[in-house]
């Protein structure tokens, strides 16, 4: 089994991985408290119902906080993303000059390829 057969016969996050693979950004929405929640799961993390929705999302925000990781050949910026219609989530900045990034700098999704699995969701400067 590849890390792709792995993802697509997860029942709880497939709906996520499938609109990836489709280069759509959804976010797991509970029909009971009404909240939208980060990271893909089975159940809400704020009223622990199962009684959740797919909703589309539009992927834009800001940069909340970030760091970056000179370590290796080169940088990478690890990151907290305040969703414009969402949560916060723990992501990657990519394709952007590490020295140029400040908090509040808007972003937007995209997919890169990711080996033997899914797409993954980064963020790029708007």
């Amino acid at each position: 089994m590849n890390g792709t057969d792995f993802i697509a016969h997860s029942p709880e996050t497939k709906p996520f991985w499938d609109a990836a693979a489709r280069g759509r950004f959804v976010l797991p929405r509970c029909r009971q408290c009404d909240r939208t929640h980060w990271y893909p799961r089975g159940i809400c993390p704020h009223c622990l119902s199962k009684a959740l929705d797919w909703q589309e999302s539009p992927g834009e925000g800001e940069i909340h906080s970030f760091s970056v990781n000179r370590m290796g050949d080169q940088p990478y910026v690890l990151a907290y993303v305040a969703l414009t219609k969402g949560p916060i989530m723990l992501t990657n900045i990519v394709d952007a000059d590490p020295d140029t990034l400040s908090i509040g700098a808007k972003v937007k999704v995209v997919f890169k390829p990711s080996p033997e699995q899914a797409p993954v969701p980064l963020f790029v400067l708007r």
